[in-house]
């Protein structure tokens, strides 16, 4: 039995699919741009409904738990490199580096193990953006920081109004909605380059807009990538209380990137070497949502959202084996390898995936008055629908090849159904309660064509309904300063290939379950701004490595029991007079723990540490703007992570285990208007050029990406 790859995954074929998907954009994109003229242009114009989690800074101030929104202008600011490092600097969260780029975000809160961001819910503009939040939430795919406005992200008890996969809070990309042109282009080491092009017009009852994005690189640790990136947006005014918008969204992605890290003693020998470059990764996801708002009256907004999106993952990587004899090994090439370092095979495997996701959601958001004081609620329905075709491709004779023998091939489905509903009692001026209510039932199905090399046609399914309620409240202490306090019940579904097994027989793998706890102060007093919380995250059930914790076959989850992290999260702005500012955070989890009877390897391990749960993160940025110019610098602080459940210290020889050592870099950003419509800007990440490990997962020691350079220009017109 054989597979091939469709005409088009040849390097050349693959481009011309990505100018036919360019030259297809910019037609759809003028044609939503051609309803719109000059002449129809106010100064009130429309907006594009969109499903918003938080809005702006002074929503966030009725939020009942901990929330933060990284503004438009900090991203300028601070000129990330992706969203995942964006997100570094909220409290809270730790993100762990594997490619360098962040394509695939491993993000982590309040200690939870960041492993693809599995116990994140990640959004854009209200849109599940995982590839299959139900069928496999791994974040394969993280959307290009380029043409995002701002980020929100929840952390409390209002994340309920969203699912699943909420145990560490939600995080939604907000994109822009470009006016006018803009042009921006940018050079970096490691031979990067990218442009961004994007243009926008605006009307009375109508708008559209098109962003183009371009990136290539060498990449760091010589793993090369290219991408390109499409974003259509159109919307009308259907009536005076009546509005419609489409955003359709390509993004095409070619890379060097590898599962494979280093050894002990090839990081410390070399830790920019990459022994995996004949690994390739192709994805490609087109997306389509359509959104809809009903202003029914002053007081109440119907707000609908239509979701579809097509991703594929193929990712083909050679063969490898660790050479643990002392006299060296041979590797698939003939060449001799030394003791200690890994080497590669000359075979190739293929995980080929591709899913088809879609749903739709509804809000009805009211305000009201009952029981003698005013109400704000919110009531949703949501339907979603994922289907992930699956196969294993195994050619012994080649590492380059990109067909060959189907290992394994089945198809995993998932559906899944949610009511939620929300009730802000506003007490009085300062005492607001918020209970809140989300039922998620779920079903999901395996159907297994092909399994080890063997021909066999099983199926089962499982299903299962959470009930995930949550209260919290908001006292203002003056109109800028409020305590807030919520509870609420966290919860992440298992993959499909977790809760049924490669027999086809549902193992009874529960959701995973916490209960979650928090308590804060935010406001600002002055020119200062400061927020305190202090967090508990009781699990009930934690999913982990079966090869770990026993019970299941080897590389799923198994239901594993208690955990428990508890800590406390601090930050503080503070902006000077002359255009100073600085702003601080910092995470204490003293508690990330296994809180129950866990036999590994027999010796019980309760009380010992997570796995990357470090005890202290903190951020600083300390910066200069007087408007024309900006400059700012900014340090993280990781300290000592765990990668094993045993709590190993001592580096394997393969790289798999042993402590993450505490590590502190510093980055350098500056830009400055040319005019008032050319500006130009530059970076230094990792300014000291710190050496560091930030993974031993998934298969060896993955170094944070060392010293980068990066300058540019951008044009508005």
């Amino acid at each position: 039995m054989t597979y091939a790859l469709p005409a088009d995954s040849s390097h050349s074929q693959h481009k011309r699919y990505r100018l036919t998907i360019l030259a297809s954009s910019v037609a759809l994109a003028l044609v939503a741009a051609s309803t719109v003229t000059a002449d129809d242009q106010t100064s009130q114009p429309v907006k594009l409904p969109a499903i918003e989690m938080i809005g702006d800074s002074e929503r966030l101030k009725n939020i009942p738990g901990s929330g933060a929104i990284i503004e438009e202008q900090v991203l300028k600011e601070t000129q990330p490199l992706s969203t995942q490092d964006a997100l570094r600097r909220i409290p809270g969260i730790n993100v762990v580096e594997t490619d360098g780029s962040g394509f695939y975000p491993r993000i982590g809160v309040r200690g939870l193990n960041p492993d693809m961001s599995k116990k994140v819910l990640i959004l854009e503009d209200g849109a599940p953006i995982q590839l299959g939040p139900f069928t496999d939430p791994a974040a394969y795919y993280s959307p290009p920081i380029e043409r995002m406005e701002r980020i929100e992200i929840l952390k409390g008890a209002s994340s309920l109004r969203y699912g699943p996969s909420t145990v560490g809070g939600s995080i939604n990309y907000i994109t822009r909605n470009p006016e006018g042109g803009r042009l921006v282009l940018k050079g970096g080491s490691f031979g990067t380059g990218s442009i961004l092009a994007e243009y926008g017009t605006v009307g009375e009852t109508a708008l559209g807009s098109i962003s183009l994005l371009h990136k290539r690189s060498d990449g760091f640790r010589d793993m090369k990538y290219e991408i390109t990136d499409v974003v259509i947006k159109a919307g009308m005014a259907l009536s005076d209380n009546q509005f419609a918008s489409l955003k359709f969204t390509h993004y095409d992605q070619v890379s060097s990137h590898t599962y494979l890290g280093l050894t002990e003693a090839e990081y410390r020998r070399d830790p920019d070497l990459n022994r995996a470059k004949n690994d390739r990764m192709y994805l490609k996801r087109s997306s389509l949502d359509l959104n809809h708002e009903w202003d029914i009256s002053e007081d109440m907004t119907l707000k609908t959202l239509a979701y579809w999106s097509n991703p594929s993952r193929n990712w083909w990587r050679e063969d490898f084996k660790f050479c643990g004899d002392e006299n060296g090994c041979t590797d698939g090439y003939g060449n001799r390898v030394q003791y200690g370092d890994n080497y590669m095979e000359n075979k190739v495997g293929g995980r080929l995936r591709e899913w088809t996701v879609y749903g739709i959601e509804s809000r009805l958001i009211a305000s009201y008055d009952a029981f003698g004081i005013r109400n704000e609620a919110e009531v949703g329905v949501r339907a979603h629908f994922e289907t992930m075709n699956n196969q294993r491709i195994n050619n012994p004779n080649s590492a380059t090849a990109r067909s060959g023998i189907i290992r394994d091939e089945d198809k995993r489905k998932a559906d899944a159904y949610a009511l939620f509903a929300q009730n802000r009692f506003i007490i009085n001026d300062r005492f607001s309660v918020t209970p809140g209510l989300r039922i998620e039932n779920y079903r999901q199905k395996r159907t297994i064509y092909r399994w080890r090399n063997n021909d066999v046609n099983v199926s089962s399914s499982d299903s299962n309904t959470e009930i995930v309620p949550g209260i919290g409240a908001v006292f203002a202490l003056n109109p800028d300063i409020e305590v807030f306090a919520g509870v609420h019940r966290g919860f992440a579904p298992p993959r499909v290939q977790d809760a049924i097994d490669s027999k086809g027989e549902s193992i009874n793998l529960k959701a995973e379950r916490s209960t979650n706890y928090e308590i804060g102060v935010r406001g600002q007093i002055d020119r200062t701004r400061f927020e305190a919380t202090a967090f508990r995250y009781d699990f009930s059930n934690q999913l982990v490595q079966a090869s770990e914790a026993g019970g299941a076959t080897s590389g799923q989850l198994t239901n594993a029991g208690e955990t428990l992290n508890q800590g406390l999260e601090l930050g503080i702005g503070q902006t000077f007079e002359n255009g100073f500012y600085a702003e601080a955070n910092y995470t204490w989890v003293p508690t990330a723990k296994l809180d129950s009877t866990r036999i590994i390897n027999g010796v019980d391990r309760k009380g010992n540490r997570l796995p990357y749960a470090p005890k202290h993160l903190a951020n600083l940025r300390v910066g200069y703007d007087t408007g024309r110019w900006q400059t700012n610098i900014q340090g993280l602080h990781v300290s000592k992570q765990y990668s094993d459940f045993e709590n190993t210290e001592a580096g394997s020889p393969d790289g798999r285990r042993g402590a993450l050592p505490s590590y502190t870099v510093w980055n350098l950003n500056a830009s400055y208007d040319l005019t008032q419509n050319v500006t130009v800007f530059g970076t230094v990440r990792n300014l000291f050029d710190k050496t560091y490990i930030s993974s031993r997962a998934p298969r060896g020691i993955f170094p944070g990406m060392s010293r980068y350079f990066e300058a540019g220009v951008e044009a508005r017109f």
